[in-house]
């Protein structure tokens, strides 16, 4: 998947594909909200797919999409992160492209971003919890600050 976006809640469905359809010219019949399974064969191919988490796990719902959504968004994962966060209010994480699992871009309500450390162990189960920016975040200053020691940075 070129795009992996975890959203810490829901994003109202309808509310998602007039989004997509208003600033991407996206189709809504090509985004499913729900499960694979839950779609039928007949269905359209879906150019983006907001899935929801299996329990109530942090920043469990996850919209994937390929090449589709990249060429109608034209837009990077993280840009798209910043332009559905801002339009819904809501936070979500990305991969910061680095080495560590642990390690996410985490991109606030009002669109900016920073380095956070999730909770390993959680993570194991699928839950994703921020344990602290490794960074400031301008739209999380409730987050403490603990910046990785210089032997772990590989920014």
């Amino acid at each position: 998947m070129r795009y992996q976006i975890r959203f810490e809640r829901e994003l109202p469905a309808d509310a998602l594909r007039r989004f997509f359809q208003r600033e991407y010219s996206i189709a809504p019949d090509t985004v499913h909200v729900g499960r694979a399974a839950d779609r039928t064969v007949d269905d359209a191919r879906p150019v983006a797919m907001l899935t929801p988490p299996d329990t109530d796990e942090g920043f469990g719902w996850i919209l994937t999409g390929d090449t589709d959504l990249a060429d109608a968004t034209g837009q990077a994962e993280r840009d798209l992160a910043v332009a559905i966060a801002r339009a819904f209010g809501v936070r979500a994480l990305v991969d910061d492209g680095g080495i560590h699992p642990d390690r996410w871009l985490l991109v606030s309500a009002d669109g900016s971003s920073g380095r956070v450390l999730t909770d390993a162990d959680a993570a194991a189960d699928g839950d994703l919890r921020i344990v602290h920016a490794l960074e400031p975040i301008d739209g999380e200053p409730q987050l403490a600050v603990v910046p990785p020691p210089e032997w772990a940075r590989d920014w």
